[in-house]
């Protein structure tokens, strides 16, 4: 291979690296802006498969269209005022999490949300509401 062939080979694989990687960390930007918006669907986008709701005390785990009736529920019956993501990280195993505070005109709930990565994109595998 020639200098000239590889320098455009080695562009485009960093392009595609970069591309990734900002896909990946606009992931958490699209869910927390759904829990500001009370935009169920948008949250919805990152669940595959079965999602672990639990909503104070009871934990079920719900099929991807379910799940996102169960949010619609819960945001039509506690109104976010306000959402801010307080912690956010890596565990060992490699799945993502953060830990928001939702205020809502019903109380406010400290709200967690686990994902891992598919395929570089972000998936919901359980979302918590626990109240304060």
């Amino acid at each position: 291979m020639s200098l000239n062939t590889l320098k455009p080979l080695t562009i485009t694989v960093l392009f595609c690296f970069f591309v990734s990687i900002a896909a990946r960390a606009q992931g958490f930007d699209n869910i927390v802006s759904g829990f500001k918006n009370a935009d169920a669907a948008a949250i919805a986008k990152n669940f595959e498969g079965n999602v672990e709701i639990t909503i104070k005390t009871g934990s079920t785990s719900y099929s991807k269209s379910q799940a996102e009736m169960v949010l619609k529920s819960f945001f039509a019956a506690h109104k976010p005022k306000a959402f801010n993501v307080a912690h956010e990280g890596t565990s060992p195993q490699g799945s993502k999490y953060f830990i928001g505070n939702l205020t809502t005109a019903a109380g406010n709930y400290r709200t967690y949300v686990y994902a891992k990565t598919v395929k570089t994109e972000l998936v919901i595998q359980e979302i918590r509401f626990e109240e304060q």
